[in-house]
């Protein structure tokens, strides 16, 4: 069995400090070890590449000289989204599991190759919807599945959260539909918050692993920036379940609220913060689920994936979830 699985993170900068972190916690529970980066700007973190390099970390100007060299167990790659997938597959098959950031990838086809990959490999691959994770998801999910919430009937998804200039100008794909012939379709219910999207879908889904696909999506998408894809938009989703699930949010608001998530069952009402759960039932008595702090969700991504490379445990994040977001964007 692998003592300590050997982790490489794609990037120093934006997003990659939080994977640096997911692998820090592993580490610091002897679980793993920080075996390389990938860094395209050194000159923007030279103290950082001393103090890796001091390490023993290993530092690669890009994507093909890390995997080439290999050694590692995993790949990680919080990367700009029309990415995800051609990065991944790269992974896979030059024989890394992977760690990919969320939203999965902007079109369903895109989706598709990387199972393909996945099952061609036998690699594992995790999306990085670290709220799929919590206590609080977790343990709705039981209780819906177990018959105390009778049938889902409808679920609400409300969130604002303003976004200004320097969001939009942090990098080449910010608010667009497309770069350079790839599809990106970053907006709102596409990135910041696509994982609320993802925990209403998981939500319908008829097994503890699954997610619902969407039968029929009817949406409003507005932009009221000086962008290509959309700042706001108000979704109806139909799933294969039979759940209606409203989608209503975004990055222009002016005060920020949510993620909040209602769902409305045949004997319960449930109301979802980050970090809680009140569950209403029927019959006037109440419950309320808490997560977990000792261990930050932004981590547990991470030690499912020591799990699934040390012991062959299953993947909780799965490629079949996060397709569902996907599909019905």
């Amino acid at each position: 069995m692998i003592e300590r699985v050997k982790f490489a993170v794609v990037g120093l900068g934006g997003f990659g400090r939080t994977h640096l972190a997911g692998v820090a916690d592993v580490e610091g529970a002897g679980l793993g070890k920080l075996d390389a980066v990938v860094c395209i700007d050194p000159e923007n973190h030279v103290d950082t590449i001393v103090e890796l390099r001091a390490r023993g970390v290993r530092v690669f100007d890009d994507v093909d000289s890390l995997l080439a060299a290999g050694g590692m167990d995993v790949v990680t790659l919080p990367i700009g989204i029309h990415h995800h997938v051609p990065l991944s597959i790269a992974c896979v098959e030059a024989g890394f599991n992977v760690i990919v950031e969320k939203p999965l990838t902007a079109v369903v086809q895109e989706a598709d190759r990387l199972f393909a990959a996945r099952d061609r490999t036998g690699k594992a691959v995790i999306v990085g919807y670290q709220f799929l994770y919590s206590d609080t998801i977790q343990g709705l999910k039981e209780r819906a599945l177990d018959g105390r919430f009778g049938r889902v009937e409808s679920i609400s998804v409300h969130a604002g959260w303003p976004r200004g200039d320097v969001y939009y100008a942090r990098n080449g794909w910010a608010g667009r539909l497309q770069l350079d012939g790839a599809w990106v379709l970053d907006s709102p219910i596409n990135n910041a918050l696509s994982h609320q999207v993802t925990n209403a879908l998981y939500l319908c889904g008829e097994t503890l692993e699954s997610a619902s696909n969407v039968r029929s999506v009817q949406a409003e998408l507005y932009r009221a920036r000086e962008i290509e894809s959309l700042d706001t938009a108000s979704l109806r989703a139909v799933t294969e379940s039979g759940v209606t699930v409203h989608i209503a949010m975004s990055h222009v608001n002016r005060e920020r609220f949510g993620p909040d998530i209602v769902v409305h069952c045949e004997k319960a009402t449930v109301e979802w913060g980050i970090g809680s759960a009140r569950i209403d039932y029927s019959d006037g008595t109440t419950e309320t689920i808490e997560d977990d702090t000792k261990t930050q969700l932004r981590t547990r991504s991470f030690r499912n994936m020591v799990g699934v490379v040390r012991d062959g445990e299953p993947v909780i994040s799965t490629l079949e979830v996060a397709r569902t977001q996907t599909l019905c964007i």
